[in-house]
């Protein structure tokens, strides 16, 4: 009887865990140059150096200095936990007792995810100007924001929970605005603690959506 090589197992285990650190560590990077330096000041060589790798490595991995941004993008969507915000947002959504603990709920998971996506979003946004690569990434990144957030809305329809004469392309438009925009008004520039805009934040959702 042949043995199963137990040992040629091991190593490709070992070696994905490797790549998987070692992209996340170009992620980190990549991250703290362009927030720092801006899009077009940063090079695919100073985030290389940065997280030890060869710029090679960054291109084999990333493509371009737009697919990294994208990664970036991608990574402040899951939060501050290893189980994705949009996991944890569906998964409060359906234990929801009613529609007012649901905005709840979103209010919270916006007061996570927003400052860490509100900067990389900014930071496309600008570099969409004068960078086609970017003006596509920044396309992807509007039309996954309205997906998720019709996602979201759906569960205020099928519950009948909308205010009469409020289209579901309305409230999705809402909670683009809100759970973004007021985040950078609110947090990032008048400095309001995490805490408070979420129950500002509740509150507004609560008005403009629900009857």
């Amino acid at each position: 009887m042949v043995k199963p090589d137990v040992k040629r197992r091991y190593d490709a285990s070992g070696r994905r865990a490797a790549a998987a650190q070692r992209r996340a560590r170009i992620v980190d990077a990549a991250r703290e140059r362009f927030l720092a330096d801006g899009y077009h000041a940063t090079t695919i060589a100073e985030i290389a150096a940065d997280a030890d790798v060869s710029p090679e490595t960054v291109y084999k991995a990333f493509g371009s200095r737009a697919g990294l941004v994208e990664a970036i993008w991608t990574s402040a969507l899951t939060g501050e936990s290893e189980r994705p915000a949009e996991a944890r947002s569906d998964d409060g959504a359906r234990a929801a007792r009613n529609p007012d603990e649901l905005l709840a709920h979103w209010s919270r998971m916006a007061t996570e995810v927003a400052p860490l996506a509100a900067p990389v979003y900014r930071l496309v946004r600008t570099a969409a100007v004068t960078d086609a690569d970017a003006g596509l990434l920044l396309e992807r990144i509007d039309a996954g924001r309205a997906e998720r957030m019709m996602h979201n809305v759906a569960y205020l329809v099928e519950g009948g929970h909308l205010r009469q004469g409020l289209t579901a392309e309305r409230a999705r438009d809402i909670l683009m605005v809100a759970t973004a925009d007021l985040s950078e008004a609110f947090v990032d520039r008048a400095g309001w603690e995490p805490a408070d805009f979420a129950d500002v934040l509740h509150r507004f959702l609560r008005a403009a959506l629900l009857p």
